[in-house]
């Protein structure tokens, strides 16, 4: 009551200057408080900054020692592992693959991984599987790759390409095998079941010959005639082969025969007397002039052949004789 009083009986100009210093007294108390609550909300933010940089460093320092432990790994794991730029450059090998290429470090890194495969064919091919990937995409091939001193061996490269859009690698990730071991085994595998294969049409043909010999009442012609067809097919090379008999001056000849520079001859004997040739010819394709046409199993098939053959026709004759 009193300060309405007061404040009444003031002039305007004092009213006034009595609100401005009011106004100035709180904007005052206004700035001390704004100054003082930035003051701490710094404070507060320092420290919270402190706290990230220290958990920062803490975790830079678990990823490096991380990254170096998974660098040892690759570099020390039992399969070989190469990086490669986007030029297809080794940018990284571990030991592994510098033991199966029997390279130091220095002298793959900046070279092309084709440069170590054999031949400018597995080169080439190889090129192209690794410019026709691109990123996420993953492929697996056999190499002929190529140690120090030339020695060839058999790689297994399993290619992946994480790409760039990924922020990994802008190249080619590559885990190399030697599979040299496996190829050779499946390698004799596979011969063996072909000779496997070609002893069973050697026997089927001996048994279809036979059964033919076998036969009453045939001529020296139905023998000779019926072994024309009845021979090739104890070969590797069935479909290619043609035969062709001579006997006592007469020519027997199966269709589409001639006598080309593979071909194999065994004589025909009666008594120790020659008395005309068989002779078996590639036709079609055929091997290459070093390589020998015929195998060892194949001579000995036809030499077989052939004396059965001549047996049977000395039967023929003799039976023809005492008929006669």
């Amino acid at each position: 009551m009193e300060t309405l009083f007061f404040i009444t009986a003031m002039s305007p100009f004092s009213i006034l200057c009595f609100l401005v210093a009011t106004l100035v007294v709180l904007l005052l108390l206004a700035t001390l408080w704004f100054l003082r609550y930035r003051k701490r909300s710094k404070r507060r933010l320092n420290k919270l900054l402190g706290l990230i940089t220290v958990r920062n460093s803490h975790d830079l320092k678990v990823l490096k020692e991380n990254e170096e432990k998974y660098r040892n790994i690759v570099r020390l794991m039992n399969e070989g592992v190469i990086l490669t730029d986007s030029a297809h450059r080794i940018v990284f090998v571990n030991q592994c693959a510098c033991k199966q290429l029997k390279k130091a470090e220095k002298e793959l890194i900046g070279k092309k991984i084709s440069e170590f495969t054999v031949g400018k064919a597995e080169a080439t091919r190889l090129n192209e599987l690794l410019d026709k990937n691109r990123a996420g995409t993953v492929a697996r091939e056999e190499f002929m790759m190529c140690r120090s001193h030339e020695e060839p061996f058999w790689a297994s490269l399993s290619f992946s390409f994480p790409g760039h859009l990924h922020n990994l690698h802008d190249g080619a990730v590559i885990v190399m095998v030697d599979v040299s071991g496996h190829i050779m085994l499946e390698q004799k595998m596979r011969k063996m079941t072909s000779n496997v294969v070609q002893k069973v049409k050697q026997l089927d043909c001996v048994f279809e010959m036979q059964q033919m010999l076998a036969k009453p009442d045939q001529t020296v012609d139905d023998i000779l005639r019926k072994s024309l067809r009845i021979i090739p097919k104890g070969l590797r090379h069935e479909n290619e082969m043609r035969v062709e008999i001579l006997y006592n001056g007469k020519a027997y000849r199966a269709p589409g025969f001639h006598k080309s520079n593979w071909y194999y001859s065994i004589p025909l004997k009666t008594d120790h007397h020659r008395v005309g040739e068989m002779i078996v010819s590639y036709i079609g394709s055929h091997p290459p002039l070093h390589c020998q046409p015929f195998r060892i199993g194949e001579k000995v098939l036809l030499k077989n052949i052939a004396e059965k053959i001549m047996i049977a026709v000395t039967m023929v004759n003799e039976k023809a004789d005492q008929t006669g």
